[in-house]
């Protein structure tokens, strides 16, 4: 018996994108039931394990939508990577896995440079309130990302008769919230685990050394594009504050580009990658001793970092927001963000000098992506979702 014909639209490796990295684990999960063809922008495909697949080129192809059963369209907040699948979902409606649920950086990229009708747009097809919020916002030079958290605009987008799969509780209940879309068109379906059995694993030695990370010192390790909402300017400061009254050796690892902290980078002490590959990345992962993921304000994303920092039964210090609010609390140590930089301080102390705990919560971590986030329990959920007949 023939499998389901499935269009899947994502970027793709080369593309320096967490979506890339995510869709190549969850193509070759979903492969068992479905028949399998990509959609991805005019390049070529460098994974090995999926660039077999047949692909269907934006720009450089026909595409029948219509010839395939289902369509799987993976939204992001980049008008670099998701324009292309913003049209065709507009014009094609399928399943839209929602990455993040604010999708203003977008919206901002796609109408200002690509359609040149940012404002025309937002009085057109988004609300009246998020056209003069923007406008005032203009005025006053507060073009920030306080505005982009209370304008998520992603109206169009749900009004475009798609279903939607979150991976956050969070994020499903925000989109409920607009009464745009019936609650059986959306799902949370949890991320799928990240780390597979063949993840190279780089040796220590060697990695530090590129890096010039001390081999001797507690490695600190935040990971993703470095920018204010994930408080890395207050991350330096703690480890700072550390450093200067603690008898072991602290390193502040930053895996990932942004220049925002650039003036606190101080040689074995704070340190920036910039952009990894991802053997790289995983194996930061796997020698961090603590691992530091913030966010604030939540823009309603999820952590693909967070989800290897858990399976790989790591130590990491977060807070409630979002989808990080959802994670159990014996998983990871949850900070309060009114005086992030002393309570950030004091739960890397507490973590520095409890092993019991660290022990316990590396269990605790493990244990909660085995049983959700399995690549079998996604498969099952986003097949069973997928192939739902809408009402």
């Amino acid at each position: 018996m023939s499998k389901p014909k499935l269009l899947y639209a994502s970027p793709f490796p080369p593309m320096k994108s967490g979506i890339s990295d995510y869709s190549v684990i969850l193509v070759n999960v979903l492969k068992d039931n479905f028949d399998i063809t990509l959609f991805s922008d005019n390049y070529e495909i460098t994974d090995d394990s999926i660039k077999n697949y047949p692909v269907l080129k934006f720009g450089a192809d026909t595409v029948d939508f219509d010839s395939f059963d289902y369509i799987l369209y993976n939204m992001g907040n980049n008008a670099d990577f998701h324009t292309y699948i913003y049209e065709a979902a507009l014009e094609h409606p399928g399943v839209i896995i929602q990455h993040d649920l604010v999708l203003f950086n977008f919206i901002w990229g796609y109408y200002k440079e690509q359609k040149g009708s940012l404002f025309s747009a937002l009085y057109k097809k988004f609300s009246i309130e998020d056209f003069v919020s923007f406008k005032e916002g203009m005025k006053n030079h507060q073009i920030n990302i306080e505005l982009a958290s209370k304008l998520p605009l992603n109206t169009e987008l749900l009004k475009s008769g798609n279903r939607f799969i979150t991976h956050s509780e969070y994020t499903k209940n925000k989109i409920l919230e607009t009464g745009l879309v019936n609650a059986e068109h959306v799902k949370h379906i949890n991320l799928i685990e990240q780390i597979a059995e063949d993840t190279v694993i780089i040796d220590r030695e060697k990695l530090f050394a590129k890096y010039h990370v001390p081999t001797d010192a507690v490695v600190i390790c935040a990971f993703g594009y470095i920018q204010g909402t994930k408080l890395n300017r207050e991350t330096c400061h703690a480890v700072k504050n550390i450093a200067a009254k603690s008898h072991k050796k602290i390193c502040y690892v930053m895996v990932g580009k942004g220049e925002y902290v650039n003036d606190e980078l101080e040689d074995g002490l704070i340190i920036k990658t910039g952009f990894t590959e991802l053997d790289e990345f995983n194996s930061f992962v796997h020698y961090a001793d603590i691992i530091v993921n913030l966010r604030n304000p939540s823009m309603g994303e999820t952590s693909a970092a967070m989800l290897r920092t858990l399976q790989m039964g790591k130590v990491c210090v977060t807070n409630n927001g979002g989808w990080f609010s959802e994670l159990p609390d014996d998983c990871v140590c949850k900070i309060e963000l009114d005086n992030a930089e002393r309570n950030l301080e004091n739960a890397l102390n507490a973590l520095i000098s409890d092993s019991d705990r660290c022990n316990k919560m590396s269990a605790a971590a493990k244990k909660y992506v085995e049983e959700n986030c399995s690549a079998e329990l996604v498969r099952r959920l986003m097949t069973e979702f997928i192939i739902k007949k809408q009402k």
